[in-house]
C-alpha cells in the first residue's frame, strides 16, 4: 500500500497539508505516487513552502499566475507527469504561494493538486494561529500531519510551534509532556487540525515517522483519533520505501 491508498484518494483531488512533522515529504511522495501512475499532479502552496534537493521534478515558477497556470498546461501536454508550480522565491529554498483562485484553476489541469497550506518552523507538531491554515475552497481531503518524535517532549518552542496555542486549545500548561492524548485533542480540535475545513472536504490525519521504537504512542494516539470522530488515521514513514505502516478507519 502507498500513502495515495491509504489516504484513500480518488481520481482527482485537491489535497491540503496542514500541521508539522512531514507535510512536505507526504505532498512530493504523493506527486511521484500520481506520476508512477501515469496521472498528472502539481505540488504547490496556499502558504510558503519548500522545494527538497534533488527533487527531480521542474519547478515552474511566475509571479503572473495566468502566465504560470499556461506553463503548467504546456507542460503537461509535452508529456510531463508532475510539476512545481510558485509565483517566486522566498529566503533559502523557500517557494512563495499561490492564490486560491490559481489552485482551484490547478485541479481543472491535473488530477492531482497537492498544497501545502501552512508552516510549522520545521517543528513536528503545532496548532495554529488565527491567521492560519489557508486552506484553499477547492480542497477535497484536508490532511493533518504530525510527527510522532514529539511524544514524549515538552510542550515548548522546542519541540511545537505555537505552543502557547496547543496549551489554550487543551488547558495543559506549558512544559508539560506531549502525550498521545494531548496530540489527538489538539488535532481532533475544531480550532486545531479540523480549522477551516472547506464544507464537503474528508479529514485524515497522518501520524508521520512512525518508526518502531514510536509505534505504541503512535496506535494510542490513532485510537484516541478515532475516538474522536476522525474517519481515516495513517501511520507512516514518509520518507521510507514502504511509507505506509498502517491505516486506522476509513
Amino acid at each position: 500500500m502507498d500513502l495515495t491508498q491509504a489516504l484513500g484518494l480518488g481520481e482527482r483531488e485537491v489535497v491540503a497539508f496542514v500541521g508539522g512533522g512531514g507535510k512536505t515529504t507526504a505532498m512530493y511522495r504523493l506527486c511521484r505516487e500520481a506520476a508512477e501512475r501515469g496521472r498528472g499532479a502539481v505540488a504547490t502552496g496556499s502558504a510558503r513552502f519548500t522545494l527538497p534537493p534533488g527533487l527531480g521534478a521542474p519547478l515552474l515558477v511566475d509571479a503572473d499566475e495566468a502566465r504560470l497556470l499556461a506553463s503548467v498546461r504546456e507542460r503537461f501536454a509535452a508529456g510531463e507527469l508532475w510539476l512545481v508550480a510558485s509565483t517566486g522565491r522566498a529566503s533559502g529554498e523557500r517557494l512563495l504561494p499561490l492564490s486560491y483562485e490559481a489552485i482551484a484553476s490547478l485541479a481543472g489541469l491535473a488530477p492531482l493538486v497537492a498544497v501545502e497550506a501552512c508552516g510549522s518552523a520545521l517543528r513536528p507538531f503545532k496548532a495554529p494561529a488565527e491567521h492560519e491554515p489557508v486552506v484553499p475552497p477547492a480542497a477535497t481531503v484536508v490532511v493533518a500531519v504530525v510527527g510522532a518524535d514529539v511524544f514524549g517532549r515538552r510542550l515548548d518552542a522546542a519541540a511545537v510551534h505555537r505552543p502557547e496555542r496547543v496549551a489554550a486549545l487543551t488547558g495543559v500548561e506549558l512544559g508539560a509532556t506531549v502525550t498521545p492524548a494531548l496530540v489527538a485533542q489538539v488535532l481532533a480540535h475544531a480550532e486545531g487540525g479540523r480549522k477551516d475545513v472547506p464544507p464537503g472536504a474528508r479529514f485524515a490525519v497522518l501520524i508521520n515517522k512512525a518508526s518502531p521504537d514510536r509505534l505504541a504512542a503512535a496506535r494510542e494516539a490513532a485510537e484516541r483519533l478515532r475516538a474522536a470522530g476522525v474517519e481515516r488515521v495513517v501511520l507512516a514513514q514518509a520518507r521510507e520505501k514502504e511509507p505506509v505502516v498502517d491505516v486506522l478507519g476509513g
